[in-house]
């Protein structure tokens, strides 16, 4: 398995501009990069939240690559008021507002909104930590209007889809990965009753277990 920081997220480059973040490519070539370096073949990629535009991204810039499944947990594949929550679209301005104080505890706000049950202490601590460490310029750069449409490189994707789900998520509504399955009939989805947003995180041993069982038959197939 290999896990890598979101360019602007963790130890990753912070460029500054809003623009570096505002190409898709980039965190598409990004993606490509690590699959590459990584020596991967047929590669299961998961992602959560951001991760399914990075990935819906990916699969536009590189539609030929051999992708063994996709797992999507409460992703983002398109920004679209009736798939998101109006929560949502207050983050999106606050987080990414010029008032220090007003981005700071919208940061905080937002973290607590991805869980159904929040974490407390130590974890929620670290978490903080974390999410502070993510410049502005990535909410500003990924917002920016004429988001691009990934609807074409999901229904030509040849691979197995599992879809990963709160049923609590504030942010994203279930209709988004029902979305994807109008795009892909065939993809699997799995609604987990006692998380938020982070489903890996609420549910761990239901989450391993099910990725690790579809990711074992994707890659056979």
């Amino acid at each position: 398995m290999a896990r890598y920081d979101l360019r602007g997220h963790g130890d990753s480059d912070k460029p500054s501009a809003p623009e570096a973040y505002a190409n898709l490519d980039r965190w598409a070539d990004d993606l490509a990069a690590v699959i590459e370096g990584a020596g991967m073949r047929k590669p299961v990629l998961v992602g959560w939240s951001l991760g399914g535009w990075v990935i819906g991204g990916y699969l536009r810039r590189y539609p030929g690559a051999q992708i063994a499944g996709l797992n999507l947990a409460d992703a983002v594949v398109k920004f679209s008021p009736d798939l998101l929550t109006p929560l949502a679209a207050v983050y999106t301005k606050s987080t990414t507002s010029p008032d220090f104080a007003m981005r700071t505890a919208a940061t905080a706000d937002f973290l607590l909104s991805c869980f159904h049950v929040p974490p407390t202490g130590t974890e929620l601590a670290r978490m903080m930590v974390v999410n502070g460490m993510t410049p502005s310029a990535v909410d500003a750069g990924i917002t920016e209007p004429g988001s691009p449409n990934f609807d074409a490189a999901f229904q030509a994707f040849n691979g197995s889809i599992l879809l990963t789900h709160g049923a609590h998520d504030s942010l994203v509504r279930p209709e988004m990965s029902r979305h994807v399955i109008s795009l892909q009939p065939k993809a699997q989805l799995s609604m987990y009753a006692n998380s938020g947003h982070a489903p890996f995180y609420e549910e761990p041993f239901r989450f391993g277990k099910e990725l690790a069982a579809f990711a074992s038959l994707a890659i056979k197939s």
